[in-house]
């Protein structure tokens, strides 16, 4: 069998069995519903509802002013529900028993005291509108040309800046999502290479397929899990807060969830060329904890640093974070979504990310060569690089 072959072989094998495992749903699940309540919560408990008033009106043109006065009441945040009287005293005696916060009645607003600003401009609008298709009808002009008239196209509206502060809660929300699955799918790699270490199935395994088709079929079958994940968890993530008001779904929305699935294919695919490194020098789980601390800290550290670029996105250390390809995977999406990076930075990081992961995976792939047969006591860096190029040297 090719060692193409064997790593497809091998990938299918880590995504089918690792999907169907009890703990795994059970976590996507966890994590989909926190992800959308959050969505949810954030367009619930983002701003106030429109306060509703209960307009009274009298007449023919006054329940003609109400009801436009309603359609166009959403642009002065109110909301307006029309109620019909059969004469003037009916509609003042229930502005008085408050019934209704105002009533037109003979071309007045008839209310118990000064009425809510808002409130006055919408009946404003509305009896603007009912006026002037009244004057139009005198003048002959009805049906689509009448509409054209009173509801001519708006003004488009061009902002010098983006809005910081939607912007930056998505550019904060992918990149913890992107540590997270970084850290986890990082570790179930390592993982992976100390239970079949420890169980001595890579004995078994190896005398079938070379040790560079195995580790690369992990790779690419956890990797695949995670993105399927991330996938999942952005989708479920935009449509929760898109369907609770908290943001207006366009194009951009996309595009991060699309520049935050790049970053993590390469940004996985770095950290999954480090973390084998980790397990691969130990024979017990029990060890494994101190042999990928060093590589979770320097994870934590480039999420750290993701809050002073949030808050200065043009600064320096913002723009070497970015760069740097241990930080790049998380730090650069923040920086594209809030569109403060530029096009020459964003083909520095993934150059520079892409070249990382090349020359990682092959010191991973051989260090993982020369150790993964080796029992006992945990090697130092040291001792694994000697058997790597031990084998090496034997391989060739």
């Amino acid at each position: 069998m090719s060692d193409r072959r064997a790593a497809l072989v091998v990938a299918r094998r880590e995504f089918g069995e690792r999907i169907r495992q009890r703990s795994f749903r059970i976590s996507t699940g966890v994590t989909v519903l926190l992800i959308a309540a959050v969505g949810i919560l954030a367009g619930v408990l983002g701003g106030d509802e429109p306060k509703t008033y209960n307009v009274g009106a009298q007449g023919a043109e006054a329940a003609a002013i109400v009801r436009a006065a309603g359609a166009v009441a959403p642009g002065f945040d109110v909301r307006i529900e029309g109620r019909r009287f059969a004469d003037a005293p009916a509609a003042r005696e229930a502005v008085r028993a408050e019934s209704v916060e105002v009533a037109v009645v003979e071309g007045t607003v008839v209310a118990r005291e000064d009425p809510p600003e808002e409130l006055t401009q919408a009946l404003q609008a509305g009896a603007r509108q009912v006026r002037a298709e009244a004057l139009l009808r005198e003048q002959g002009v009805e049906g689509p040309e009448a509409r054209r008239v009173l509801d001519p196209p708006p003004l488009t509206v061009s902002t010098l800046e983006a809005d910081d502060d939607g912007r930056a809660g998505i550019a904060f929300t992918a990149s913890l999502i992107l540590y997270g699955q970084l850290i986890v799918f990082g570790l179930a790699v390592a993982t992976g290479v100390v239970e079949e270490k420890a169980s001595r199935v890579v004995e078994v395994l190896l005398a079938t397929i070379s040790p560079r088709a195995l580790l690369a079929g992990k790779i690419a079958g956890i990797g695949l899990l995670g993105l399927v994940q991330l996938l999942l968890l952005g989708v479920v993530g935009l449509a929760a807060a898109s369907a609770s008001g908290a943001i207006d779904l366009d194009g951009a929305d996309a595009g991060a969830l699309g520049v935050t699935l790049v970053w993590f294919l390469f940004g996985y695919a770095l950290w999954a060329s480090l973390y084998p490194i980790a397990g691969v020098i130990v024979s017990r789980q029990e060890d494994l904890q101190s042999s990928s601390t060093p590589l979770t800290m320097l994870l934590v550290v480039s999420y750290l640093l993701v809050f002073p670029v949030l808050d200065d996105p043009s600064s320096t250390l913002a723009v070497v974070t970015s760069i740097v390809p241990f930080c790049s995977p998380i730090v650069m999406p923040a920086r594209v979504v809030l569109g403060d990076a530029g096009t020459l930075e964003v083909a520095a990081s993934l150059g520079l990310l892409v070249a990382s992961v090349a020359l990682l995976l092959a010191l991973g792939a051989r260090i993982y060569e020369g150790a993964i047969l080796r029992m006992g006591r945990p090697l130092k860096l040291t001792e694994a690089w000697r058997l790597a190029r031990r084998s090496s040297s034997a391989s060739t």
